[in-house]
């Protein structure tokens, strides 16, 4: 059959061009078949479900008929390039999970995965950012934009955690970044009042100390050459002992929820994992105008899912290799934030996809 557009431009392969719309069809339905995320993440020993993000989403997941596949990140080989490596990933598919029993997870048998079969990559792997880390999420950097990477390195990598606020000078905390015993030394005495330590390649209060300006070189010697090459030295923040360290989750420009970290009795560490108890607090006007700053600066970059920690008013962190207390959020604020995150995530495939 001679269509009205053939006797127009006789000279149109006609042939080719239906080809080529059907092999664009073929991509797209593909493409909005695909119903798995890839949950990339330590070693199952490794996880708690009492705080892990990746644990509770999965279950919101395949209550929605999502299926979740588990990558040990840790156990990878990364000494391949990247196309073999992201076409060959050794997982195992979440049957169930309730973060209530033990195990947590019913997993399937190993299978190896192309990461083209996933709508969403969620990393999940805890710091710290050292060589192991970065020579496997490296490669995750080659993943197809249409793929949701949450969040999407190398800006896990090339950013920190600990010094990140400091992009924002109007919110931040007063913070100095070391690279020398003698730097430290100066910054600590130059601190009036006590002096909060952290190595910045850490996570979970490892490594933080308080001290006080007047420390002995030797203690700030030792404290050096254990932690070592970056320290992160900044007045003590008395606000943490009356309003304690507020998180705050979120996803783009949309603040998931937040939750108030007091440090147990006897502590100054409001760390969950550092026994510190979850409370409700509603985030200041300032604090919310904060994340949307930060979460405009760095979306851009592939980080779309934030933790940002504030004592007071002051913004100390900001977190995204692997933020959590969604766990706690839903506990203390009677929400379930893990379904809007879902919502989020799903609306971001289908955006990239324009369906």
């Amino acid at each position: 059959m001679v269509t009205d557009c053939q006797c127009r431009w006789p000279f149109v392969n006609w042939a080719q061009i239906r080809e080529v719309q059907r092999k664009v069809d073929r991509t797209w339905q593909n493409a909005r078949m695909k119903t798995r995320y890839l949950l990339v993440a330590d070693s199952l020993e490794d996880l708690n479900p009492r705080f892990d993000l990746g644990v509770c989403l999965s279950t919101e997941l395949l209550a929605r008929g999502i299926s979740v596949d588990f990558l040990d990140l840790p156990a990878t080989d990364p000494d391949q390039p990247s196309e073999s490596y992201l076409s060959a990933l050794p997982v195992r598919e979440v049957l169930s999970s309730d973060a209530s029993r033990v195990p947590f997870w019913e997993l399937g048998p190993e299978r190896i995965a192309d990461v083209a079969e996933y709508r969403v990559v969620l990393q999940r792997k805890d710091p710290p950012v050292d060589d192991g880390f970065i020579s496997r999420t490296r490669h995750f950097e080659s993943v197809p934009e249409e793929i949701v990477q949450i969040n999407r390195p190398p800006a896990t990598y090339e950013l920190s955690e600990h010094t990140t606020a400091l992009r924002y000078p109007e919110f931040a905390a007063p913070t100095s970044v070391c690279t020398s015993l003698e730097e430290v030394e100066e910054a600590v005495r130059s601190t009036a009042g006590e002096v909060v330590l952290k190595p910045e390649n850490t996570y979970c209060g490892i490594g933080v100390t308080f001290v006080e300006s007047t420390v002995s070189k030797q203690a700030l010697r030792t404290y050096w050459e254990q932690w070592q090459p970056h320290i992160i030295v900044q007045p003590y923040l008395d606000a943490i002992e009356s309003s304690g360290d507020l998180r705050i989750l979120t996803i783009n420009e949309r603040v998931l929820g937040s939750v108030l970290r007091v440090p147990a009795a006897g502590s100054r560490l409001a760390n969950l994992h550092q026994g510190a108890t979850a409370a409700a607090l509603e985030p200041s006007a300032r604090q919310i105008e904060a994340c949307r700053v930060v979460a405009k600066d760095l979306n851009p970059l592939g980080l779309h899912l934030l933790g940002l920690d504030f004592i007071g008013e002051h913004l100390t962190e900001v977190n995204f290799t692997s933020p959590t207390t969604i766990v706690q959020i839903n506990e203390v604020k009677g929400i379930r934030a893990d379904i809007e995150l879902v919502d989020e995530l799903e609306r971001m495939w289908r955006e990239r996809l324009n369906v």
